[in-house]
């Protein structure tokens, strides 16, 4: 087990009362979307051999509102296992109904950025408390509006970083037509915490598809100490290609500028 302090220690604790007490709850919310998404939207897991049995990380693209692609990603793709997702704290289990009601998964994480790496060290170091885990990310940070429901927004360097620090694989994954089934049309800032964003409700009963992309590794910047702008370039030159790649074969990406200075790291 690997030696944790003490606020990460009661962090863990709570998620795992939770987990118990709710456990026969989930296990009705988790059998109902699955059954929702395959009558409703006709949800096609396409590429489920890609993602290891080990350790690894998912990173997605993000889009659609009532955290549909959370759900489906979460619940809906691994018959015998469930992806963790990072949620921002706000909204997580332990601090939001929402989270605890309908998400019923994920590791918190701070909302303007930054990770508690302690506890994501119990998911993917192999002494960990949790491990092995399938820890979704989606490098974008946002779910982004409908009228820019073709464009994949610049990557930011958190799935650089839990790549570089675990040494595990990246699944790139596409999430397709989940912006269409439930547009978001604007969002409403909120002064802490994540926008609220404005929906339309009930969800389109749309045909959405999530599709697994071959499995790579970052081993060429491994044991480096990569500048914020070489974790910048990493996660835009090379990570966002990949899921970029999976979506073309669905449909026409464009890609938003990268508004952040970039520098190419030396590979080993």
């Amino acid at each position: 087990m690997i030696c944790m302090n003490s606020d990460t220690a009661s962090l863990i604790a709570r998620m795992e009362s939770y987990q118990r007490e709710w456990k026969v709850y989930n296990k009705r919310r988790k059998a109902f979307f699955r059954r929702y998404f395959q009558f409703y939207h006709r949800l096609e897991v396409i590429g489920r051999e890609n993602v290891p049995d080990g350790a690894s990380l998912i990173a997605a693209n993000h889009g659609g509102g009532f955290d549909l692609d959370n759900v489906a990603l979460n619940d809906c793709c691994l018959p015998d296992r469930q992806i963790q997702t990072l949620i921002v704290e706000e909204w997580h289990y332990l601090n939001n109904w929402w989270g605890r009601y309908y998400i019923g998964s994920g590791i918190p994480i701070p909302t303007r950025g930054g990770v508690n790496y302690e506890l994501i060290d119990q998911y993917l170091l192999d002494n960990g408390y949790f491990y092995p885990a399938t820890v979704a990310i989606y490098p974008e940070g946002h779910s982004g509006l409908f009228k820019n429901r073709r464009q994949i927004d610049m990557f930011y360097p958190g799935i650089v970083r839990l790549a570089l620090r675990y040494k595990v694989p990246i699944v790139p994954a596409g999430m397709v037509g989940f912006r269409e089934a439930c547009p978001i049309f604007t969002e409403k800032p909120v002064d802490r915490g994540p926008n609220t964003p404005v929906i339309m409700l009930p969800p389109l009963p749309l045909k959405l598809k999530i599709e697994f992309g071959a499995p790579f590794e970052l081993s060429e910047y491994y044991n480096q100490d990569l500048s914020k702008d070489e974790e910048f370039w990493v996660a835009n030159h090379v990570v966002r290609p990949r899921i970029v790649d999976v979506l073309t074969k669905h449909w026409k990406v464009e890609l938003a500028d990268v508004a952040v200075p970039v520098k190419e790291p030396p590979a080993n």
